[in-house]
């Protein structure tokens, strides 16, 4: 992993109390961001520390953020959380 992902992953998993081998991948938004994690209970970790927030503009706003859809990758279910 490059050093500044890294950084990145170390300061969200900080952030939101989560271990940063947990999270798969991050995209910072204007509106909202997404992270992608390994554990649910790394999601509801997450959703729990956004809770009462909203998406700030764009088409989902006023959006309550923290919610958790799941996926497959690789065969394992992957946790995404809007945050």
């Amino acid at each position: 992993m490059e050093m500044a992902k890294k950084e990145q992953y170390e300061h969200y998993a900080k952030k939101f109390g989560i271990p940063v081998e947990d999270i798969i991948w991050y995209n910072h938004g204007i509106c909202y961001d997404r992270i992608i994690v390994k554990t649910l209970i790394s999601a509801e970790a997450i959703g729990k520390k956004v809770n009462g927030d909203t998406v700030n503009g764009g088409m989902y706003h006023g959006m309550p953020l923290g919610g958790i859809s799941t996926y497959l990758q690789d065969g394992k279910t992957v946790y995404d959380v809007m945050c």
